[in-house]
């Protein structure tokens, strides 16, 4: 045999060698025959089972989601089985995530029922849930080992979200585990923990009791702070935004406000703050913050247009630890045709504005700023033509991470033209500013609601009347569906010039509605009153408002219905509901990993003539 091929055929479905020896000529006709007997002899591909779910009898749409999406028989749908038996094996083996599904929502005396009528093509396969009577919380107790009293943590069952009538929903019982760690660790112990959980379901009165047995662990105290991480900033700069003291009892929330205050500081891309994963000798436990540098220099630039109030654009440049402090200094460059008549084309009547803005924390006083400016601008617009220069100086001061207050001075140059009228002057103001911000966004909010209120005395140091001007804007955003992809956000602003009359007023210190960031619809400055030119001359007060539904309809693509409605006014005070001018429109939204950009297309619904037929404005950021 020596120097020959040699092979073996075996066909499985025969289980033998049919063919095996030297390879010549004869043997080719016997490997096709072999090879034509094993395929005959093979079993046909298994058939698929086809077949089309459907669910009755659950109301609650997130309790029918929850099953669609841990069934089998809905999730594999378009991986049907490959014979009538599997389909029912995988009905079977479906009726207990179905139960679990059914009794994390309250339900614990539920009936399901699966039919399957195969001789449908596709076959059909219909579960009709009875879900039964819905269980409610009732009585919650915390107790430690041995069911001894835990006198340190006082009940809040709302906090937890197990107040008693309420469903008695599985999730909401493992959830408030954390919450109750949390009050303990707000009380200093840092290491709590739930060491078990035990619920009773009582079928009589269909409620659920719960008891959790928690144990301490020592009371923390704040010991050292180690900080990693920094590079060009000091690291005293860090140690001054920390809310504690050494030895002070651990608190998990000032943990929190160190790490947003550090953040604040703007340097820094991430600020993580951590306690020793075990506690040290009489609970005094060290803590690590390690920080993330961002590089110090930043550029920036934004845009926006209106078909009928122009195009604008600005670039920024910024420094964000000038002199290793955290110290931040911005230069900003602006220039648009907002509010320009189309037929003018010199650049030189255009908006332009520069401004160098510097700010230093911790100035003085832990969490106040010191903020210094200088701005110079030509602001040309419709109402008026103004040159100015503007000086401020002043601190801000931040109650909280949330709540801050500001308060400065203002010095303001300037010279205006309305129409053949011309005004210049000396301005000098003390803006008072309160701003409280609850959302959890700066360019697309989804939760939470912001507020900002100033007030700024303001005194003309040559010929004219002092005067007061005050004003108040809010907005607020619910998220429906908690899943940011239905938010309602709306917003109010009210404004009040008090202490003269209009006439002694610059006009460039007098209220203005319209155009993109406030009326859509209606030109820039076009709202309100107006001279015997036809142009607007503003006003002592102004209302605004605003409505839109934000409504993605894919991860990066949104869609967002809204209406806007406002007015000028001679009074001093709003005539709020009176003489309103409204706008309808439809926007979209690309949705960016640095922010929306933003497409609105409105309508003035009850224009005037001169008044366009609608607007088409284009910006970063939602309307507000």
């Amino acid at each position: 045999m020596a120097g020959q091929a040699v092979f073996s055929l075996k066909c499985h479905n025969k289980g033998e060698d049919l063919v095996a020896g030297p390879l010549h000529p004869m043997r080719l006709a016997a490997v096709f025959a072999v090879l034509a007997l094993c395929f005959a002899g093979a079993p046909a591909r298994a058939q698929q089972t086809p077949y089309e779910p459907t669910l009755t009898g659950v109301d609650d749409g997130e309790l029918a989601d929850l099953i669609r999406s841990t069934a089998s028989l809905f999730r594999l749908r378009d991986e049907p089985p490959p014979s009538p038996v599997g389909l029912q094996r995988r009905a079977d083996s479906d009726r207990d995530s179905m139960v679990a599904a059914l009794r994390s929502f309250g339900y614990y005396e539920s009936a399901i029922d699966i039919r399957i009528d195969t001789a449908a093509s596709p076959a059909k396969v219909e579960v009709a849930i009875e879900p039964g009577p819905l269980y409610r919380y009732d009585d919650l107790a915390v107790t430690g080992p041995e069911d001894e009293a835990v006198p340190e943590l006082e009940i809040d069952r709302r906090a937890l979200g197990l107040e008693e009538g309420e469903p008695a929903r599985a999730r909401n019982v493992v959830d408030a585990e954390g919450r109750l760690t949390g009050q303990l660790a707000g009380k200093g112990f840092a290491f709590a923990k739930v060491a078990d959980r035990r619920v009773v379901i009582d079928r009589s009165d269909k409620t659920m009791d719960i008891t959790y047995v928690v144990e301490r662990g020592p009371l923390v105290r704040f010991g050292p702070a180690t900080i990693t991480g920094l590079e060009q900033v000091e690291e005293r700069i860090v140690r001054n935004r920390l809310p504690w003291t050494e030895g002070q009892v651990y608190d998990a929330a000032l943990v929190e406000e160190a790490r947003q205050s550090i953040a604040a500081l703007g340097p820094f891309g991430a600020v993580r703050v951590a306690l020793a994963e075990e506690p040290g000798p009489e609970g005094v436990t060290p803590l690590s913050i390690t920080i993330d540098e961002r590089p110090p220099r930043v550029i920036g630039f934004g845009f926006e247009y209106s078909s009928i109030d122009g195009f604008g654009a600005n670039a920024r440049w910024g420094h964000r630890n000038l002199f290793g402090g955290s110290e931040s200094l911005d230069a900003n460059i602006r220039w648009s045709r907002i509010g320009l008549d189309a037929s003018t084309d010199s650049v030189e009547d255009s908006n332009f504005s520069a401004e160098v803005a510097f700010r230093k924390p911790d100035y003085l006083l832990r969490n106040q700023t010191l903020l210094l400016g200088i701005q110079v601008l030509r602001e040309n617009a419709e109402a008026y033509i103004r040159d100015a220069v503007v000086l401020n100086a002043g601190f801000e001061y931040r109650l909280t991470p949330d709540l801050s207050v500001r308060y400065g001075i203002q010095g303001d140059k300037y010279r205006d033209r309305a129409n053949e009228f011309r005004t210049s002057g000396t301005l000098v103001g003390l803006p008072l500013g309160i701003a409280w911000d609850k959302s959890d966004d700066l360019l697309n909010p989804t939760r939470g609601f912001r507020t900002d209120l100033e007030v700024t005395p303001l005194k003309q140091l040559a010929e004219g009347s002092d005067f007061v001007v005050g004003r108040w804007t809010t907005s607020g955003y619910h998220d429906i569906a908690a899943d940011g992809n239905y938010v309602l956000a709306g917003r109010v602003s009210l404004g009040s010039i008090v202490g003269s009359s209009l006439s002694g007023i610059p006009p460039h210190r007098r209220f203005f509605s319209g155009g993109g960031g406030s009326i859509r619809g209606y030109g820039y400055q076009e709202v309100g009153p107006r001279d015997s030119f036809g142009d607007p001359r503003g006003g002592l007060s102004l209302f605004e408002s605003s409505i839109e539904l934000r409504y993605k309809l894919t991860e990066s693509i949104g869609v967002v219905p809204f209406v806007d409605a406002g007015n000028v006014y001679d009074t001093n005070f709003p005539k709020i509901g009176s003489d309103l001018k409204y706008a309808a429109g439809l926007g979209a939204r690309y949705y960016t990993g640095f922010g929306p950009l933003r497409a609105d297309v409105a309508v003035p619904l009850n224009k005037e003539p001169g008044d366009a037929s609608w607007a088409f404005y284009i910006s970063i950021g939602q309307a507000f």
